[in-house]
């Protein structure tokens, strides 16, 4: 059994029903041609590069899934060329773990870059810290010092 990961981007003005019905309808399309659907799942909107089709951004879905046979893969490949609202689809044959491998060097790396943001976030605030404490030492300290008054 190959597995697969197919990557395709809707239209951004699709209404949420629609779209769930697209998303469903094609998901369908793949397991009733003998794929086993191991994830899907929508990213998010992202603008393009350039204009696809009149438009300059869409939503980006994501299907991993393993099929014997290419009858899954050719049928989604046929019906998504002539689907209107499918702008761009991308099918890719994976090594399941190469992909594992990859899913874990994504998180890893997006771990590391929250890791960092903290960092500069707390380096941040200890330089604003150190910045209002020295002005307020320095106003201390240049403040006339209060006299007595006389009797």
């Amino acid at each position: 059994m190959a597995n697969y990961e197919l990557t395709y981007i809707v239209r951004p003005n699709l209404d949420k029903d629609v779209k769930a019905a697209l998303l469903a309808r094609f998901d369908t399309i793949l397991t009733d041609n003998g794929a086993q659907i191991s994830k899907s799942e929508d990213w998010n909107t992202r603008k393009f590069a350039y204009e696809i089709d009149g438009y300059r951004e869409g939503t980006y879905h994501v299907v991993t899934f393993a099929a014997e046979g290419t009858k899954a893969v050719d049928e989604f490949d046929r019906l998504a060329k002539i689907s209107e609202d499918i702008l761009r689809h991308m099918i890719v044959a994976v090594d399941p773990e190469k992909l594992a491998d990859a899913h874990a060097k994504q998180a890893a790396a997006a771990q590391r870059a929250i890791e960092r943001r903290a960092q500069r976030e707390a380096e941040r605030n200890a330089a604003q810290n150190q910045a209002v404490a020295a002005r307020q030492a320095r106003t201390t300290t240049t403040a006339p010092a209060a006299t007595a008054p006389e009797k």
